[in-house]
């Protein structure tokens, strides 16, 4: 059963999926791209993207208005996976690109991870690589290994809400700050684990999806920012005149339940 946009429980299958459109569009997609000159054309994009990363500004997004024409020429590309509940692609002209790659804890299999974005908050967007990583190992180390070959997040208005995942590939909305992106994106990674590779179904238990992917997030961000003031900063400045300075994330989320247990609906 699906909701609206996502939140779905379905069966495993292996998906063999070919996808044409124009050439100029960049995709992000469930499975491992198996069209060498797709490669390509996102290895030229990352050479592209690294040059101009550092140029954009917060208010980019303001004067961007250019959309580009979609390519007279079609290209089809092709996607493998096995082991998964579902595929996903989401595709834009305008999209920058960053690529890395991530040593698992355990195995110490190497994963590669690619961040597409627009403009809009390119100024977030340039540490993305490190929140993928970083969101990939810590979630092995506590979990068990991640099993696929790459892990992709991906800047998108159509999120269905902060972000929304699905096997391999992250939907991630506006965030307006580098911790409010990390923290979307390493939440949505880990789904990849809750339900993705143990297969709960949330309709069902949802604790087993959201609960227990949401405590790995503040388990992340206790420690990789063991003296976060996370929860404060969405305040904008303002914290301590409403007594509510000093507090982190893991303190947030126990306030935030406090109010839904108060009002009876935890």
């Amino acid at each position: 059963p699906y909701l609206t946009q996502g939140e779905f429980y379905s069966e495993y299958g292996s998906f063999d999926v070919s996808i044409t459109l124009p050439e100029n569009y960049v995709v992000g997609a469930t499975g491992d791209l198996q069209t060498k000159s797709e490669i390509e054309f996102l290895n030229k994009k990352v050479e592209e993207t690294k040059v101009m990363i550092d140029s954009f500004s917060k208010y980019e997004y303001l004067t961007e208005k250019s959309f580009p024409e979609s390519s007279s020429k079609m290209k089809t590309i092709r996607y493998t996976q096995s082991r998964v509940h579902d595929f996903a692609w989401f595709a834009d002209k305008r999209y920058m690109v960053l690529k890395g790659e991530v040593e698992l804890p355990l195995s110490k299999r190497k994963v590669t991870s690619w961040a597409m974005f627009t403009k809009q908050e390119a100024y977030l967007w340039k540490n993305s690589i490190e929140y993928i990583n970083d969101a990939t190992f810590w979630y092995s180390k506590w979990n068990g290994d991640y099993p696929y070959n790459q892990v992709t997040a991906v800047d998108g208005t159509i999120s269905a809400g902060g972000g929304m995942e699905y096997p391999n590939v992250t939907v991630i909305g506006y965030s307006g700050s580098p911790i409010s992106l990390e923290i979307v994106i390493a939440h949505e990674v880990g789904h990849n684990w809750f339900y993705g590779i143990l297969g709960s179904n949330e309709r069902v238990h949802p604790w087993m999806d959201e609960g227990i992917n949401t405590a790995n997030e503040i388990r992340y961000m206790e420690t990789k920012y063991p003296d976060n003031e996370q929860f404060s900063e969405n305040f904008g400045g303002v914290a301590d005149k409403i007594h509510l300075d000093g507090i982190n994330h893991h303190c947030g989320n126990h306030i935030t339940y406090q109010l839904t247990a108060g009002n009876g609906k935890d």
